[in-house]
């Protein structure tokens, strides 16, 4: 294997191309989803400064950062840009997984096997349907992986362990469960050194340190926020709203578990999961070593979370379809049984996906052309009524692509409006963040020239007409004028002159 590369044969990458513009047509009428918001909206922040020190961010940091540029090149189309980004990122996705899967030792009827594995998944159809953060960690994880297997596989350009440890660290800069195989890599490394030899080992971990470098630079300008945003939110906040909302069923281990193994059988996940664990005490090559650590990794990683959703399966999918591959040139896997097996993941994965773009498909309903709709109506109405200020929401994705700009403590979209006790006032406004409990008083102190609502307006125990209500009766007792949107779901309240000429003054 040494040395030896593996061109991608045209019939691929004609097939790529055909998922490409698959994955395009399903983002572009694939539902919104309300975690999009947060993503579009710190990107469009990259206009006014970074992560942590000058808005709130609930990750780490790279993908705003990596995607910057978008905020100028497509001003005015972010969101559907986003999108297509993300649809592209999973392809690419794909693709290394096919390359990574040949470089282990995988036939080509195994390495198809787990980028057909990868690409049918639930995960990764929702990944590269919406404008989140999952797509992008799992191309730099996968070419990392890529990596990795020339590494082993004895290859003599040590710079190849720099660049497996910085696509595996960057993977973690922007997702940081991800951390986790990544450092299941460096493990199984240290352990095999004599193999690798140590200066690969050290290029290895320089990587890994140079891949983490936009963290450790964020962080070191803003620790509080920074600390919050990557660690504090996630181990604080999923629990106080499940309690508020008496959905704590949702934090324990048994529907946890139930949940798990529902997304990893929509998909190979499962086939594949059962058919690694009956292998596992069989005598290992390093491949399978190295998989077997980072499929452990991503067990973590997808577990650990609560509640689970289909994207914590990110950083398991990759080394698990992987592992599955390298066993599917098996017996088994050649009969009636093993075909029919992954046939049923196969369907399984694509099918909630297909029904829900299929559904405004067939409808002729595109949810980012009414998104697009309402954006170019509100910039109408802001022009005609002589706007000027920030937009206030919890959809940031709906207004990213109006000239005005959205309104900084609002970056998060819902998830620190709902949140109680986990930021006090201070911090709340050393975060430049606002929440339930500060609303009030912000908007007082610094009222916008719009609020745009619709979105959050599900009635919840601990909140009776939605988030969106705490907006919507502010917005009334300011005497904000109601301008329904043509989408029929959102509505633009107005800021009367004084209060849109006190809003310019924010800070």
């Amino acid at each position: 294997m040494a040395g030896k590369s593996f061109p991608i044969p045209a019939r691929i990458i004609l097939l790529l191309l055909l998922c490409a513009v698959m994955m395009l047509a399903v983002a572009a009428f694939h539902p919104i989803d309300h975690d999009e918001g947060q993503y579009v909206g710190a990107v469009a922040m990259m206009r006014i400064g970074l992560p942590y020190r000058d808005f709130a961010y609930l990750q780490t940091p790279l993908q705003p950062l990596l995607l910057a540029p978008l905020a100028w090149i497509v001003e005015g189309w972010l969101f559907p840009a986003l999108r297509a980004v993300n649809a592209l990122l999973v392809v690419a996705a794909t693709a290394c997984i096919w390359l990574t899967a040949r470089r282990a030792g995988a036939s080509p009827r195994a390495a198809a096997i787990a980028a057909g594995a990868l690409l049918s998944s639930h995960m990764l159809l929702f990944a590269g349907s919406v404008a989140r953060n999952d797509a992008l960690p799992l191309v730099l994880m996968t070419a990392g992986m890529a990596a990795m297997m020339a590494l082993i596989q004895k290859d003599r350009t040590r710079w190849t362990a720099l660049v497996a440890g910085l696509l595996l660290g960057a993977a973690a800069s922007t997702k940081i469960s991800y951390g986790l195989p990544a450092a299941a890599a460096g493990l199984f490394a240290l352990l095999h050194w004599r193999m690798l030899g140590m200066e690969k080992v050290a290029l290895l971990a320089l990587g890994g340190i140079l891949g983490g470098l936009p963290t450790i630079g964020l962080a070191m300008l803003a620790p509080e926020a920074a600390w919050f945003g990557i660690i504090e939110y996630s181990l604080k906040a999923p629990f106080e709203w499940r309690t508020w909302t008496g959905q704590t069923s949702m934090l324990e281990a048994p529907l946890s578990l139930v949940r798990l193994a529902r997304y990893l059988a929509q998909g190979c996940g499962l086939i594949a999961l059962v058919a690694v664990a009956l292998v596992a005490t069989r005598r290992r090559t390093p491949v399978e070593r190295l998989l077997d650590m980072m499929i452990m990794a991503g067990l973590i990683a997808a577990w650990l979370p609560r509640p689970i959703y289909v994207q914590y399966l990110g950083p398991l999918l990759p080394p698990l379809l992987l592992r599955f591959a390298l066993l599917t040139d098996a017996p088994f896997w050649q009969r009636r049984a093993g075909r029919a097996l992954i046939a049923v993941g196969l369907v399984a994965g694509i099918t909630q996906s297909a029904i829900e773009a299929g559904r405004n498909m067939l409808a002729g309903h595109s949810p980012v052309h009414m998104v697009m709709r309402d954006a170019h109506a509100m910039d109408r109405i802001a022009a005609s009524a002589k706007l000027s200020g920030a937009i206030v929401t919890l959809s940031p994705e709906r207004v990213v692509d109006v000239p005005l700009p959205l309104d900084r403590r609002f970056v998060t979209g819902p998830f620190l409006m709902r949140t109680r006790h986990i930021l006090s006032p201070e911090q709340a406004r050393a975060f430049h963040a606002s929440t339930s409990q500060t609303l009030a008083a912000d908007l007082d102190e610094a009222p916008p020239a719009a609020i745009l609502t619709g979105s959050e307006g599900r009635p919840k125990a601990a909140f009776r007409r939605g988030l969106d209500g705490l907006l919507i009766a502010w917005a009334r007792s300011n005497g904000y004028r109601p301008v329904p949107l043509p989408s029929g779901s959102h509505t633009l309240f107005l800021a009367p002159p004084s209060s849109t000429q006190r809003g310019e003054k924010r800070s």
